[in-house]
Parts: C-alpha cells; sequence; structure tokens
C-alpha cells in the first residue's frame, strides 16, 4: 500500500529533522557550557535522539560533539560544590572535598558496626530456647 500525497509516508523522513548548521552549533554551545545532552538538544530545538544519529554519520560534527563533551565536562567539575561525590566521582582532592568524603566514611563504618551486633531472630521474652519435640525424636531413631 502507497501513501498518498496528504498523508505520511512509510519510513524515516529524508530531511527536515531541524538540526541544520546553526541548530548543531547552538547544541555543541550548551554542551560546552556544561549542559546533558538532552537538555542542549532541546535548547537546539531538536530531538534528543538526533545528535547522536549525526554524530554516527558525520566524522565532523562527531569530533566537534566529542570535544564539547570534554569541555563541558570541565565545567562541570570546576561548578560542581566540593562534596563526597566530588571526591568520588571526579577525582577531587581539594581538602575541602577530601574532609567530607572522610566525615561521611567515618559516618557509614559507625553505623555498620552497629548494625553487626547479634540480635535475636525469635524474641523469647525470657525463656531459655528449646528445640521442638521432633529433634529428639530425629535422634533416637
Amino acid at each position: 500500500m502507497t501513501a498518498t500525497g496528504t498523508g505520511r509516508g512509510r519510513g524515516r523522513p529524508a530531511a527536515g529533522d531541524g538540526f541544520t548548521t546553526e541548530a548543531q552549533g547552538v547544541f555543541l554551545d550548551a554542551v560546552a557550557a556544561g549542559a546533558k545532552q538532552a537538555d542542549a538538544a532541546a535548547k537546539a530545538g531538536v530531538s534528543r535522539n538526533v545528535p547522536s544519529r549525526y554524530a554516527k554519520t558525520d566524522a565532523g560534527f562527531a569530533a566537534a560533539l566529542t570535544e564539547a563533551k570534554a569541555r563541558g565536562r570541565a565545567v562541570r567539575a570546576e561548578t560542581m560544590p566540593h562534596s563526597e561525590a566530588h571526591y568520588n566521582h571526579y577525582d577531587c582532592r581539594a581538602p575541602e572535598c577530601r574532609a567530607l568524603a572522610t566525615a561521611a566514611r567515618t559516618t557509614r563504618r559507625a553505623a555498620a558496626e552497629e548494625d553487626t551486633a547479634p540480635a535475636d531472630p525469635i524474641p523469647l521474652n525470657g525463656r531459655a530456647p528449646s528445640s521442638s519435640p521432633s529433634f529428639p525424636l530425629a535422634k533416637a531413631s
């Protein structure tokens, strides 16, 4: 069955997805400024999967995207406040990050030591534990 002149055709449209050279520039600038790719695509006015599709087919755009991602990563690392996550995920070794990571690790270790105390699985309410009558019968046979 073929499509008529008024309806949509079959398959992906050949062109017209809106990812013009200008939109590519907007997208790359946003990524280089530290925006996530989905947010940068929305700012450029295209679907979030369009830039990755272009990167697969256009080597020049792929190289520009790789460079923009590296710059964006650096911007995010510089602007992110010091925290334990910054220490763990971005290898920040600033004194603030080290102190926060050490404090969080100490707190987790103390909580883990408290959790390892043996606990009664079944409350006995002051009674001595006893085995069920089936255990002596099993031993006798």
